[in-house]
């Protein structure tokens, strides 16, 4: 969802009254939930499915209402929409009775999304202590049958029919397992079975996966709200302009950077690149880049941002929760291998940019009071560090003390300005309140369309769990791997891609961890740490948003660059290539992951073994091109350091070093292909 245009007090009550009352509403019930997140983080009042049965109620009506306004009540040119009717086939009349319609659908779920939750919660106590023992009533059936229809919906309306296939096939699945075969066949579920488990019962809909989206993963993202609307976003747009002006490599470096930042926070590729690619790939462009590279690059930093800790896209608190450890366990082992792919995505573009001779003369000067600011937000996110990572707080803890730490700052900030400016107290303390209640706005609404798919995730794993889906297909991999540690890995990245491809990663994750991971673990000839066959199968389920045939990622960028969309995919999958590799490397290597004595070592044979795969994928080792000999013995290079065992490892990493030392020093002959494609 975009963001509202900053707009005056008189502009924003300068609207059509529908339109007004409308976004009056949606103001009210974000503003709501944002701050009901924060008093639940302070006092914890309630246990948490109580708390996330109202935010689910709160946050799809919010998302509904938002789509309404988006889609039909919000102004458009009347051009505009017969040109889009005419491109569709149809009338503007016929158009105009689907709109009836949709506004109709959309006013309904609202209402239904609200009535639900109300029900649950005058119900709260007798579903949770009474209806396990004594049974559920008919209504209580319907409400559960209702819930997980809205959710379901509200996916398909956020992420598009794929997941929302997801859901609906999960829940077929319950009701047809018994003519299905081999390892598909169950013995069935009715329907009050289905609505028990799916929702009603207190699970499914209202199951861990909310929980944690309702709090540790809500809270940082009305965080990264507010945050935006005190100014991140103008910061990374005018740092990126800045470092443009003394780096070879111009922006594009930047706009890795603050597109894995921000793709951290949003939990989906996709929209991380639509949102910050907006500004990116045209700034990319700009700098002469081909239009399938900007794409590539925006599209990888995007969908790498998933795994940057401490958000790693939402995924993050869900590991935690799934495998029962601590939060600041799949940090630290997120840590190393994020910063293995940050390294390599830096490093690919850094010598394509050099290789095609795409550099800027890099001749200005860094404007240093840039700066200054972004300077209010070192204070939120030192007591976030600090809250973490010495103090051991939950997420929703420590989201609480960055949230209150970030209004102080920012104000004081803004108070500071104001002084440079000679603004007057009350337009300080008006334009800051509107500002503040925007951020709270904004946080809201960014995860509005994250509630629904986090719900309908819930049915799909207590259908698998229920089902017993899970465990067979985890035993049916190991048996067709044999025995063999890599075809299982194999087997279990080619599932993970499968299962991940067009889902946002929360999604995408929570499927692979109930249905691969489990192979991972549960064999006797392997010993695959949990926390590591977890960020494995993460890994390449985050790595399925640029991976073909979809590739949402390369899709949504594709169109804002202009660019072939195949030809975007082969340059993504030329920078990302070492995302591939990484996870077999910590597998091979799991100090990355578990940190030890041998910690230091793993992480520099994978580093050189890193390198090692981006000079091969791109071509370039820093002075000249590489014919595929070179480039073949590079991969060899990679796979020892890798996979190798230690005095190889070490050999090999050694030997890569001094090989492009003397590459870039002019001591080994240039090979030149004739061709830079």
């Amino acid at each position: 969802m975009e963001r509202e245009a900053p707009l005056g007090v008189r502009e924003r009550l300068d609207r059509p009254p529908v339109e007004l009352g409308l976004r009056s509403i949606i103001y009210a019930f974000a503003v709501f939930l944002t701050l009901y997140t924060i008093y639940y983080a302070y006092t914890l009042f309630w246990v948490r499915v109580r708390f996330a049965n109202i935010f689910l109620g709160v946050g799809v009506a919010l998302f509904y209402l938002v789509q309404l306004l988006e889609k039909h009540v919000a102004q458009r040119d009347v051009d505009d929409l017969e040109a889009e009717t005419a491109d569709e086939g149809s009338s503007l009349s016929d158009y105009r009775l689907w709109e009836v319609a949709d506004v109709v659908m959309l006013l309904a779920g609202a209402v239904v999304a609200l009535a639900v939750a109300g029900y649950v919660e005058l119900h709260f106590a007798r579903l949770l202590e009474d209806a396990p023992i004594f049974g559920w009533t008919t209504t209580d059936y319907y409400v559960g049958v209702a819930a997980m229809l809205l959710v379901t919906d509200a996916t398909r309306r956020a992420y598009g029919n794929v997941i929302a296939g997801v859901v609906v096939a999960g829940i077929a699945y319950a009701f047809v397992g018994p003519y299905l075969p081999g390892v598909l066949y169950h013995t069935g579920m009715d329907w009050q079975q289905v609505a028990r488990n799916g929702a009603i019962g207190l699970s499914g809909v209202y199951g861990f996966i909310l929980e944690v989206g309702t709090t540790a993963v809500a809270i940082f993202l009305m965080f990264a709200g507010m945050a935006k609307a005190y100014g991140l976003m103008d910061l990374v747009l005018n740092l990126s302009r800045e470092v443009r002006n003394v780096l070879e490599t111009g922006v594009v470096q930047v706009a890795v950077v603050g597109s894995m930042i921000m793709g951290s926070i949003t939990g989906s590729a996709a929209a991380n690149t639509a949102t910050t690619g907006s500004f990116t790939i045209p700034m990319i462009k700009d700098q002469g880049v081909r239009e399938d590279f900007a794409c590539a690059i925006e599209s990888v930093a995007s969908s790498g941002g998933q795994m940057l800790p401490p958000i790693m896209g939402v995924a993050a608190f869900l590991m935690a929760d799934i495998l029962g450890i601590p939060y600041l366990e799949v940090v630290k082992a997120g840590l190393f291998p994020a910063l293995l792919f940050y390294f390599s995505v830096g490093a690919a573009v850094h010598l394509i940019i050099h290789k095609f001779d795409w550099t800027t003369d890099a001749e200005g000067t860094f404007d240093k009071s840039i700066l200054l600011d972004g300077i209010h937000y070192v204070i939120p996110l030192g007591i976030l560090l600090y809250t973490l990572v010495v103090l051991r707080f939950s997420p929703l803890s420590a989201g609480f003390y960055t949230i209150v730490a970030l209004v102080p700052s920012a104000l004081l900030k803004r108070l500071i300005d104001a002084y440079r400016e000679d603004d007057s107290p009350a337009e300080v303390a008006v334009d800051f309140t509107v500002t503040t209640f925007d951020g709270l706005r904004q946080g809201a609404v960014d995860m509005a369309p994250l509630v629904g798919i986090l719900a309908s995730l819930g049915i799909v794993i207590t259908m698998v769990e229920q089902t017993g889906l899970g465990a067979r297909i985890s035993f049916r991999m190991l048996a067709l791997a044999g025995g063999v540690l890599v075809v299982l890995l194999l087997l279990a990245m080619a599932t993970s891609i499968l299962f991940g491809l067009g889902m946002p990663t929360p999604a995408a994750y929570i499927v692979v961890a109930a249905l691969v991971a489990p192979a991972l673990t549960t064999s006797e000839t392997f010993t695959i740490q949990p926390l590591t066959a977890h960020m494995f199968v993460f890994y390449f389920a985050m790595l399925s948003a640029i991976t073909p045939p979809v590739a949402v990622a390369v899709a949504v960028g594709a169109r804002i660059a202009d660019s072939d969309f195949l030809q975007s995919c082969k340059q993504a999958l030329r920078i990302g290539a070492p995302g591939f590799v990484i996870p077999f490397a910590f597998v091979a290597n799991d100090g990355i992951i578990i940190w030890s004595s041998t910690t230091p070592i793993d992480l520099f044979v994978v580093l050189a073994g890193t390198v090692a795969v981006v000079v091969a994928t791109v071509g370039y080792d820093g002075a000249s091109d590489l014919g595929w000999p070179h480039r073949i013995v590079y991969l060899a290079i990679a796979g020892g350091a890798m996979f190798g065992p230690r005095m190889v490892q070490v050999g090999t990493a050694g030997l890569l070093v001094l090989t492009l030392a003397l590459a870039n020093t002019g001591r080994m002959p240039a090979v030149v292909t004739p061709s830079r494609q």
